[in-house]
């Protein structure tokens, strides 16, 4: 089921590192737990889980807009969200 949200080219950088960091995060929080320094290692291993989920779906959404922006570089109205003005090109 789609939602309607037409692919775009453009990445979000924002985005990649909002997700970096939340991997980061989990890495933090599994290897408290591994290290033994974690106060509850149930909430760490649960925690961790759901930031590598995540992250790890913001940057692949992220991805998959630069693999789109990458195959259709040559074609702007494919990659922005703005609609292409009209009369662009050969007026005469």
């Amino acid at each position: 089921m789609s939602n309607g949200k037409k692919q775009t080219g453009k990445v979000n950088y924002v985005w990649v590192l909002a997700g970096g960091y939340l991997l980061y995060l989990a890495a933090q929080l599994f290897f408290n737990v591994i290290r033994r320094t974690s106060d509850s290692p149930a909430i760490g291993v649960t925690g961790g889980v759901v930031f590598t989920v995540a992250g790890g779906w913001l940057l692949w959404r992220e991805w998959k807009a630069y693999r789109f922006g990458l195959a259709h570089k040559d074609d702007p109205s494919t990659w922005s969200d703005e609609e292409p003005e009209e009369g662009d090109g050969d007026e005469g």
